[in-house]
């Protein structure tokens, strides 16, 4: 689901929650163009390297970090693109946390079954069976779940906006106003 209409196309948030869209960074190059063309050639193959994609939460969307030209070529062939995609993980100080909570939970099912055990005899499981597999569901995801991504407001303000996006854009007049909605 690629978002077009490059410089001013929209992702639509109403429809679902967990957006599927892909948003290019630049225009997309024309299926005509040379390093398409060359690009279609291994999309018809399988050969074609990957897209890099970039989850960013507060879009709700992927962006395309490296790949245009890749993606265009997988599209005119009607090919599914090889994608890789980066996303946030839980930062370096929060796992100390997250993995006391995950034995935690663990120790505290296995003395539950214990006393159930107890309670009721040897036909009572100990608790590995059900309390193990969600210890390593929780350990692994600490590793790889996803994680909103951060974002830092630009020293300077608006004002180093506008003049970041008129060297960027080469535009001398006064850069448009950030957009607030």
């Amino acid at each position: 689901m690629l978002v077009e209409g490059h410089p001013d196309g929209y992702i639509d948030w109403f429809l679902h929650s967990g957006s599927w869209e892909v948003l290019p960074l630049r225009p997309m190059p024309d299926a005509e163009e040379g390093r398409v063309k060359a690009y279609r050639k291994q999309a018809r193959e399988g050969t074609l390297p990957p897209v890099l994609l970039w989850w960013v939460s507060g879009l709700d969307c992927h962006l395309i970090l490296d790949g245009h030209a890749r993606l265009a070529a997988a599209i005119a062939e009607s090919v599914e693109p090889p994608l890789l995609q980066l996303h946030r993980t839980m930062p370096g100080d929060e796992p100390a946390a997250g993995i006391d909570d995950a034995v935690g939970f663990y120790a505290s099912e296995l003395a539950r079954f214990a006393r159930l055990r107890a309670a009721h005899g040897p036909t009572v499981p100990d608790g590995t069976a059900s309390a193990g597999p969600r210890l390593a569901r929780a350990l692994h995801d600490l590793d790889t779940a996803e994680r909103p991504t951060w974002a830092w407001p630009l020293p300077g303000g608006e004002t180093e906006w506008r003049r970041i996006a008129r060297e960027v854009t080469g535009n001398r007049g006064p850069a448009p106003a950030p957009d607030r909605g």
